[in-house]
């Protein structure tokens, strides 16, 4: 299980703002399932299984998938987070490799309310997917699913393999991954890269409250992609020590937007707090 690390200093840096504005955010484009499909045995030489529960679902062992990636920007980007012990670079690089600590807390909340949140002929989005486990849980029950990560080699060599690895019957693979798609970039250009029929009845997403510099895009993502009737399950720390965001302040800014509502669904006991929001449409009464 992971916890954040972030090279960050409680204060603002000399000339932070100026680097903020400097940040070239990757355009969303669509990464179509292949090569992955018919080579999986060998794409996947490793696997583990995430474990929360009742609930297993298989995923590829980062250190390997890394590996099989060659020369790249985003491989140079990993490699300079890890040296700097951090785990991202903003811009090029959002933490895609890891399961994050509250991806636990969700999954367990999901088995716990099953009753009340169904999956099966649903549309869901895992927004910041990363390994994909929220969006897996979800296709396992019956979901249409799309994943979003911001790195297009995170959904290559990470999340696409890992559907696979959960879909049992190999010839049934290149049908049944038919009911997702995978979309890599930053939210505002993902956001504007989807139609307008394109609306999700959950959106489900892990630990990507953290830069607040982000929230207005994740807002307007939940406005325009939330079905009437829908709800986005956001499980994160109550506060990011040495970035300041957070649940509270995600909250808060929630309710200036006007738009969309929140509760508390969900907290933990003990340790660093995590909760889980629930987010809906404000429908004025």
């Amino acid at each position: 299980m992971s916890t954040f690390r972030f090279n960050f200093s409680g204060e603002a840096d000399k000339g932070e703002e100026e680097i903020k504005e400097t940040i070239q955010w990757l355009h969303s484009e669509e990464v179509v399932p292949g090569k992955q499909i018919k080579n999986l045995d060998e794409i996947v030489t490793q696997a583990k299984m995430f474990a929360c529960g009742d609930v297993e679902i298989g995923h590829v062992v980062v250190s390997s998938a890394i590996s099989n990636i060659e020369g790249s920007g985003f491989k140079n980007a990993v490699e300079l987070a890890e040296k700097e012990h951090s785990d991202l670079v903003a811009g090029k690089y959002e933490g895609g490799l890891k399961i994050w600590e509250c991806t636990y807390d969700l999954i367990q909340y999901l088995t716990e309310n099953e009753a009340d949140i169904k999956f099966d002929k649903s549309k869901v989005l895992d927004l910041g997917c990363g390994a994909g486990i929220l969006g897996i849980h979800a296709f396992l029950h019956g979901a249409d699913v799309v994943f979003q990560d911001y790195n297009k080699e995170v959904l290559e060599h990470v999340t696409i393999p890992n559907v696979l690895l959960n879909i049992e019957e190999e010839e049934n693979r290149e049908k049944e991954i038919q009911r997702c798609k995978f979309y890599s970039g930053d939210w505002d250009s993902f956001n504007k890269n989807l139609s307008s029929a394109d609306v999700y009845d959950i959106i489900l997403t892990s630990e990507t409250i953290y830069n607040e510099s982000n929230y207005d895009k994740l807002i307007n993502l939940f406005k325009d992609r939330l079905s009437k009737d829908g709800a986005a399950y956001v499980a994160a720390k109550t506060y990011y020590f040495g970035v300041g965001g957070g649940t509270r302040q995600f909250e808060q800014r929630i309710q200036s937007n006007g738009k969309l509502k929140s509760e508390v669904c969900w907290k933990s006991e003990g340790g660093i707090q995590r909760e889980i929001l629930k987010i809906t449409i404000n429908i004025p009464e």
